[in-house]
């Protein structure tokens, strides 16, 4: 509501330049996502926060990354943090969002990165669940190899 899409899909490119060529993907995600239901949704809420590797037990300056912003999901009743590029999209749109006070970020910055994380595995939710089914049967059939 404090945003709009060009927006987003201008700070997706800062954040994410290896989105160029599918910007209208993500375009077309960002429209889909205005139009699902807002219902109320407590199963789980989207964490946003910053690991910094230099703080770290065993940090090494020359090896180590900078400081990045991490995504996750995390489901209360389970007191279990999870990735969410599997998540059904209603349940992004609908989760409450948990930023971590000391990061300074913008809504589209916030939405843009979602927008990423929840298009990792495809731009449909039919691609999506099929990259799992992929995923699950990869790791059943390794597991009895």
């Amino acid at each position: 509501m404090n945003t709009n899409k060009d927006a987003v899909l201008n700070e997706l490119l800062i954040l994410y330049p290896e989105t160029d060529n599918e910007i209208e993907a993500y375009s077309a995600v960002y429209d889909l996502l205005e139009t699902l239901r807002i219902i109320p949704f407590d199963e789980f809420v989207i964490k946003i926060g910053l690991v910094d590797p230099s703080q770290s037990e065993g940090h090494e300056a020359d090896l180590d990354e900078e400081a990045y912003v991490v995504v996750s999901g995390y489901d209360k009743k389970q007191n279990l943090q999870f990735a969410l590029g599997f998540a059904k999209w209603e349940e992004w749109v609908n989760a409450t969002l948990d930023v971590d006070q000391t990061l300074q970020i913008t809504d589209e910055s916030i939405i843009a990165i979602c927008l990423y994380e929840m298009t990792f595995y495809g731009f449909d939710e039919a691609s999506i669940e099929n990259e799992l089914r992929d995923l699950e049967n990869g790791l059943s059939s390794d597991m009895f190899h």
